[in-house]
């Protein structure tokens, strides 16, 4: 559908697309946003299940799921816009990791912004204690918890490939985020919904009231609808290419190129101890300084080393193969893994033949 923009939003915890009616009526009756066609993904997130034969799906089964109806359901629009509510902006920002990590950058270069209404970002200490100590024990309440490590991951992995890339790769897509906070919310405070991200706001509204308005006046809708009216603006813009040099993943050579730093990283994890972060640590002290400063860190061995054999493109005239080949066969000295990665360095024209 050229020219109209897909508005996918994403309900929180313990929720569902209803909680959208009021501001779908709102949107609805725009004269300004008719060239938008909004969607309610819709995930189960109840407080409990009965039947043995079916269990809550937790934030990554969510993430996946969406992933598959950003494809599907949403496939005839060139340019979409996602706006969360709650959790759902970490199943949002889980999405953007996994997606990534699986080395999927291009599939989100559709993605024209994402307004996060009240996440979670940092978690939530509402009755934190009775959670903690009480007999429930639900999927999804654990990573609402503050300083959930899943969720860390994410949310560092979304800064750093998502909100400072400069280019579509297969490990980042450049896609402005948008963080507001409910300035009466007592569930999640506004310190933890704005984060880290460099674009933020507060709007009037508890938890709930703040994706609820009454009018297209309500500062909620007045502050949407500028994101809307922008990413409809770009809908039949070219989605974002990569900087400087480099080809676009959709052209064969550099597809070549994704598939063989994919097959490197395959080797490198091959390596005994590779997944181990301090093993890593010792590799990287081995390698130029300016490399490693290149280098975004994430828990996912296979995030990090991606990002660390991409990186190796951009300083050649370091010789960064030949240091790693180097580290390598120094920590890990005769092992048919290492011979396998610099079989490949080589082939990649990344290390000395010899």
């Amino acid at each position: 559908m050229s020219g109209r923009l897909g508005v996918v939003l994403v309900h929180g915890f313990l929720s569902s697309a209803d909680t959208w009616s009021p501001l779908l009526r709102i949107i609805e009756t725009d004269a300004d946003l008719v060239a938008l066609d909004p969607y309610t993904f819709e995930y189960p997130s109840p407080p409990v299940s009965l039947s043995p034969l079916r269990r809550i799906p937790n934030i990554n089964d969510i993430a996946d799921s969406l992933r598959t109806y950003l494809t599907n359901d949403c496939s005839d629009h060139s340019g979409l816009i996602l706006v969360t509510h709650s959790q759902g902006g970490l199943v949002v920002q889980r999405m953007l990791a996994r997606t990534l990590a699986d080395g999927g950058g291009p599939e989100l270069a559709r993605i024209r912004r994402i307004v996060l209404f009240a996440c979670p970002n940092s978690g939530s200490e509402l009755a934190l204690l009775l959670r903690r100590g009480g007999l429930w024990r639900h999927p999804q309440e654990r990573e609402l918890r503050p300083l959930n490590q899943a969720i860390s991951d994410a949310h560092r992995l979304v800064v750093n490939q998502i909100i400072h890339a400069t280019a579509v790769t297969a490990a980042t897509c450049p896609i402005p985020i948008v963080a507001y906070a409910g300035e009466s919310d007592g569930v999640v405070t506004p310190v933890s919904a704005r984060s880290v991200f460099p674009e933020v706001g507060v709007l009037p509204g508890d938890h709930f009231s703040i994706i609820k308005p009454d009018s297209q006046r309500h500062r909620s809708y007045v502050a949407l609808k500028r994101h809307l009216r922008e990413a409809l603006s770009m809908t039949d813009a070219p989605a974002p290419r990569p900087s400087g040099d480099r080809l676009p993943l959709t052209t064969p050579s550099a597809r070549a190129t994704a598939d063989l730093y994919r097959a490197l990283v395959d080797r490198l994890l091959a390596i005994p101890r590779m997944t181990e972060p301090a093993f890593r640590e010792q590799v990287y002290e081995l390698l130029p300084p300016v490399i490693v400063h290149q280098l975004r860190r994430d828990t996912a061995a296979r995030v990090e080393l991606f990002s660390l054999v991409r990186s190796f493109a951009s300083y050649r005239h370091l010789a960064p193969g030949n240091s790693l080949a180097a580290a390598l066969e120094t920590l890990v000295p005769d092992h048919p893994a290492v011979a396998d990665v610099l079989d490949v360095l080589k082939s990649a024209g990344l290390a000395d033949p010899s």
